[in-house]
């Protein structure tokens, strides 16, 4: 959990992506791939098909329940980030000393030195780069805490409307690098707008490709019930490492 948290300190939400600015709504267009409430995506987006399509629409989710975070809740989210980038130099910093103290013993064989050495080195290089980064931070502070605020504002955002669509959804929970998913919600939630109309795929192949992530299991690692259900009743990032089974 830990890595996966230093992960979402600088990740954004790749899925509440922009929505195409287009005047005319109609789908009539031979260059339009879908629409998405009321907006065309052109042919030009359709690598970013995915994210135009379903960030539109968990965003009028979220406007829709009136799901934002609080303050308080932006901020829990930002401390906790500074315990973990701590936690895991206070980690390496250990990690580094007691590689070094284990290449003082004169038992080694060649074999096990070398292998400690290149475990050595690799600690220098995750050491470094973890002070390197952190004295940066500390370098650009006022100039970085808007952008680590807005981008905290979004992941508690985004989970709460995760934890929205489970309650309503339930179903699977999957883990992601950016955190963790209800995907079984996503898909039921997806099948509901696209019967309301809220958004149409013209294009065969892109729809095809567009629901593979929800639909595709081998695309995924899935927590046990129990533990999914864990995952969505608790930030994340407020919780233990969980295990996926």
């Amino acid at each position: 959990m830990k890595k996966l948290l230093a992960v979402v300190v600088l990740s954004t939400l790749g899925f509440i992506a922009g929505i195409s600015q287009t005047t005319n709504p109609s789908g009539g267009d031979s260059e339009t791939i879908a629409v998405v409430l009321g907006k065309e995506i052109q042919v030009e987006e359709k690598e970013r098909l995915s994210g135009l399509v379903f960030g539109a629409l968990l965003d009028q989710y979220a406007k829709d329940n009136q799901i934002e975070p609080t303050e308080a809740e932006i901020q829990v989210f930002l401390e906790k980030q500074e315990e973990l980038s701590l936690s895991l130099l206070r980690e390496s910093e250990v990690e580094h000393s007691r590689l070094v103290e284990a290449l003082k013993s004169p038992a080694l064989s060649v074999e096990q030195r070398k292998e400690l050495q290149t475990q050595l080195a690799g600690a220098d290089r995750t050491l470094g780069n973890q002070r390197e980064a952190r004295d940066g931070a500390k370098e650009v502070e006022k100039e970085l805490r808007p952008l680590l605020h807005q981008r905290a504002a979004q992941q508690v955002r985004a989970w709460k409307i995760h934890q929205a669509l489970f309650k309503q959804y339930g179903g699977r929970v999957i883990f992601q690098q950016a955190g963790v998913e209800p995907l079984d919600a996503y898909r039921d939630f997806l099948k509901d707008q696209q019967k309301k109309g809220a958004f149409r795929i013209l294009d065969a192949a892109a729809e095809a490709s567009f629901w593979k992530y929800f639909t595709d299991d081998s695309m995924h690692t899935f927590f046990s019930k129990e533990e999914g259900a864990k995952m969505m009743e608790t930030p994340f990032w407020l919780m233990e490492k969980p295990k996926a089974k």
